[in-house]
């Protein structure tokens, strides 16, 4: 499978915003696996800024994954995480792979039913779910992983209503950190996040034995899973396995009682693509003054081998014959996307050098979580000459910055292109209009192309001020 190196992303011990370059002159961006000739074509065909899809990309992830899977001890599953990427493209190729959906709401719930997913191979998680959403999965058979109490009465009245026996899942939580960082202050950060978390039930609490005796009070429903998702962009593998120790315990003595058919460890598989800095208020302090932290090894999650300690743990905790599930999505689609983005200005100021590209935080929303993307300068030759400059978007907000310091060519100049690399995780669902209106999805699948998402039009953004509007038809982009 074509994935980046481990080494692929920023290099480690890079501070909080900033990013190492590792290409020289020239064009960049061939080492990723990207043709930037063709994204270069692209922008000129749709503009920029534009999402690139490589949909022959997708399907070799998909398959390596489903390798994995198939290569344990015991049946196995995989559930898309739908709210990574929700693009009716990109699901409909993963159905046709034989992926199933994790959904966290009743609208991707409708729309993996839409892409063509197998009912019968989705879930539904998530800490809110309304009555109707419940009463939606129930009827299409796709299981409920219960993390709200009130869950319990509602699919107990739906049940009734209808006359089954509907199989559900718990949440647990471990209450332990999957990651860690030289900086003391993040590490109690974490350790505060994870036992304080308001997903699931804590392992081994009386609230978890409490809720798991109401469910087994219940005439019509059935306990027959239980899930976990520990975090996001996670890469120490050791601490993912101590956290998933505490819920395969709570699976032997459940599967004991109840009789389960699976164990979903959730997804957030770090890449090796981007970068979440592990800074807390220490290390910032620190930084601030100037003082140089040591720095922090970026590890690479090798999930084959995480799922097949899993695989072994199960064994011998005796969940024979359980079913081993997991919810990849960053895993599965970052690295498949990449944005076409172009520099609008270049200021030269006495304390800092700016490039203002036309694609900020509205397509790229990762600021929230700090995460850092690889910016390569594609389109033309470039001097091998590079500096340090900051890179910025077009908003009117301070906070869009992509970059607060990286190394890149020294004769970027306005409009010239850069490649935004792993766009695939968190793009779509997460932009927005403010100030600028979303971006345009092109799907390339070998010489084929195809605009799969057009973008937003001023039109589009207004379209819901008039109630008079009619509602686009179903399946619209």
């Amino acid at each position: 499978m074509s994935r980046p190196r481990p080494d692929a992303g920023p290099r480690a011990g890079t501070e909080a915003g900033t990013e190492t370059a590792t290409e020289t002159g020239t064009e960049a961006g061939t080492e990723a696996g990207w043709d930037p000739v063709r994204l270069a074509e692209v922008a000129q065909r749709h503009g920029t800024p534009v999402h690139v899809l490589d949909a022959q990309r997708l399907d070799r992830a998909a398959e390596h994954l489903l390798d994995v899977l198939g290569g344990l001890g015991r049946p196995a599953r995989a559930y898309y995480s739908v709210k990574t990427n929700y693009l009716p493209y990109l699901m409909r190729r993963l159905a046709a792979r034989g992926l199933g959906a994790d959904v966290v709401s009743g609208y991707e719930l409708e729309a993996a039913l839409a892409a063509g997913f197998d009912p019968a191979a989705m879930v539904f998680n998530g800490p809110v779910k309304t009555d109707a959403e419940l009463a939606t999965a129930v009827r299409h058979g796709v299981r409920v992983n219960i993390d709200g109490e009130q869950e319990i009465e509602a699919l107990e009245a739906i049940a009734a209503r209808t006359g089954q026996r509907v199989e559900v899942g718990v949440r647990i939580s471990p209450g332990l950190p999957v990651s860690t960082s030289t900086d003391p202050s993040y590490r109690a950060q974490a350790e505060r996040a994870a036992a304080r978390t308001r997903f699931g039930w804590p392992a081994g609490s009386p609230q978890l034995a409490s809720l798991v005796d109401r469910i087994a009070a219940s005439p019509h429903l059935a306990l027959r899973a239980v899930h976990a998702h520990l975090s996001s962009q996670i890469v120490h593998e050791d601490l993912m396995l101590r956290a998933l120790e505490r819920v395969l315990d709570e699976a032997a003595a459940l599967h004991h009682r109840f009789g389960l058919s699976e164990v979903n460890i959730g997804g957030g598989f770090g890449v090796p693509g981007i970068r979440r800095p592990r800074v807390g208020p220490q290390g910032a302090l620190a930084a601030l003054r100037g003082e140089s932290a040591v720095p922090d090894e970026e590890p690479f999650l090798d999930i084959a081998r995480l799922l097949k300690e899993l695989d072994g743990q199960m064994q011998r905790r005796g969940l024979d014959g359980v079913a081993l599930a997991c919810e990849p999505g960053r895993w599965l689609v970052s690295d498949v996307m990449a944005m076409v983005t172009r520099v609008m200005s270049r200021k030269e100021l006495p304390e800092a050098r700016w490039l203002i590209l036309d694609a900020g935080n509205n397509v790229a929303p990762w600021n929230g979580t700090g995460e850092v993307h690889r910016l390569t300068p594609i389109g033309r030759p470039y001097a091998a000459e590079h500096s340090t400059w900051s890179v910025a978007g077009p908003l009117c907000y301070e906070n869009d910055v992509h970059a607060a310091a990286t190394e890149l060519p020294d004769d970027l100049r306005p409009g010239d292109l850069l490649c935004l690399h792993d766009t695939g995780a968190y793009s779509l669902g997460r932009s927005n209009n403010f100030i600028r209106t979303r971006a345009a999805v092109v799907a390339l699948d070998a010489d084929a192309e195809e605009l799969v998402w057009r973008a937003e039009t001023g039109a589009d953004v207004f379209a819901l001020a008039d109630p008079r509007t009619p509602d686009p038809a179903p399946g619209t982009p």
